[in-house]
């Protein structure tokens, strides 16, 4: 059996964290990245913030490693991320 080989890449992404969020603005991001089983996220960085009626809308600079299948756009079908494109 083959291992798996995974490759870390940087992103830039714009997601909706809701304010409810569970712990603090990363751990947001992180949880809804976390959605996708394909995707690990290595670090984040915020670099913007738009604070919305129930949500914020983030953008984040963030170095996720990714499943041998998986792409950026893989990200974007995750629900809340609008945007994601290397960094």
């Amino acid at each position: 059996m083959a291992a798996m080989t995974c490759r870390a890449t940087d992103v830039a992404l714009r997601l909706e964290v809701p304010r409810d969020a569970a712990g603090d603005l990363h751990a947001g991001v992180r949880s809804r990245l976390a959605r996708h089983d394909d995707i690990e996220v290595l670090d984040v960085d915020v670099v913007g913030l738009q604070p919305r009626l129930n949500d914020l809308m983030v953008e984040v600079e963030a170095s996720v490693r990714l499943a041998p299948d998986a792409t950026l756009s893989d990200l974007t079908g995750i629900v809340g991320v609008h945007e994601a494109r290397p960094a």
